[in-house]
């Protein structure tokens, strides 16, 4: 069989609009540690190899979506969509996609990307590189046109979340040429662990969570800040911080001029405009405040919530904050979706 395929432009196009990866450049997560305080002698170098594995889709954090009809897929991939790009908050196309165990992508290439492992454990390849092994937690970054595949272990199902520059046209215009990974190939690949990887193993967050917590008068109590990775990235986007809220912990009112974008990763947490009912979060979920409009957000009273939190527009930097909502006000917040979400 001819395990080459040269796409049309559309097709392709298509396809990498679904479903990219990232490559083995380690320096979002080596730039979060230094903004973050962490020492990088704290990185994790080894582990066990049944660290993080997923048997069945059910102990996935964020959700399936829909399954993915192309040939340049071996085995079972999902996608469900999270933030298109457009012209209010202007951040890069986001989903979240899933394969199954042994399941992986053809050899390709495409825009730059930043991708965010959300559960399992993975490879990524680079061309010409050893395997990297990724797991929940781990944030790397892929170059402009570097070719290469990525899927899950064999035993491991594997779940990344994906910023991507979707408008990517290589400057010659040439397709890129795709091929197969062949059963040979992936049974006999030669891997080792992500070099990037900040995550330790004590962490119980989907992220890695701020060593000391932040204290403000701006939030009813203990929050912990770090960043995932700063705004020179391969995607061009914003930077990407983390916020873990203690049980019942929340912020107060306050508008960002550029707007916000918030991804629930852990737990429960809320988020509220001005004007409408509280949005109840899970993990998965995706809260959207426009430009120049007033909001809060938070955790619920019984769980740690945790969420990325993206300041959208970042050329536009005014922040103002008012009073919080009250005790009561909070008390009768409940932590059941309502039909509207």
């Amino acid at each position: 069989m001819n395990n080459t395929r040269k796409k049309g432009a559309f097709t392709l196009a298509l396809l990498l609009s679904l479903t990219l990866s990232a490559c083995t450049d380690n320096s979002g997560q080596a730039q979060a540690a230094t903004e973050t305080g962490q020492d990088s002698s704290e990185q994790i170098t080894l582990v066990s190899s049944d660290w993080g594995i997923v048997t069945t889709s059910s102990e996935l954090t964020f959700p399936l979506g829909q399954q993915i009809n192309s040939d340049s897929f071996i085995g079972a991939a999902y996608i469900a969509p999270m933030i298109a790009n457009d012209d209010e908050y202007h951040f890069p196309a986001t989903n979240n996609v899933t394969f199954e165990p042994g399941a992986r992508s053809s050899w390709h290439s495409h825009g730059g990307m930043i991708i965010l492992v959300t559960g399992g454990v993975g490879y990524y390849q680079e061309e010409g590189q050893p395997a990297q092994i990724i797991r929940k937690g781990d944030v790397v970054e892929c170059a402009p046109g570097v070719r290469h595949w990525h899927g899950a272990t064999q035993d491991s199902w594997f779940s990344q979340m994906v910023i991507f520059d979707n408008s990517y046209a290589p400057a010659d215009g040439a397709v890129p040429e795709e091929e197969l990974v062949t059963d040979e190939y992936y049974d006999n690949l030669q891997s080792e662990e992500y070099t990037g990887r900040i995550v330790t193993d004590d962490n119980e967050f989907m992220f890695q969570r701020a060593a000391e917590p932040m204290t403000s008068d701006t939030f009813s109590g203990q929050a912990y800040v770090s960043s995932i990775i700063g705004e020179s990235n391969a995607a061009g986007a914003p930077g990407l911080h983390y916020v873990v809220f203690e049980p019942g912990v929340i912020n107060n009112w306050h508008i960002h001029e550029g707007g916000q974008i918030l991804i629930a990763t852990d737990g429960i947490g809320y988020h509220q405009i001005e004007g409408q009912p509280a949005q109840v979060l899970h993990p998965g979920d995706v809260a959207l405040c426009p430009p120049g409009v007033k909001h809060w957000h938070g955790g619920s009273a019984d769980t740690e919530f945790a969420h990325i939190a993206v300041n959208t527009n970042p050329e536009l930097t005014g922040l103002e904050w008012f009073e919080r909502i009250s005790d009561e006000e909070y008390a009768k917040l409940t932590t059941e979706s309502s039909e509207n979400e």
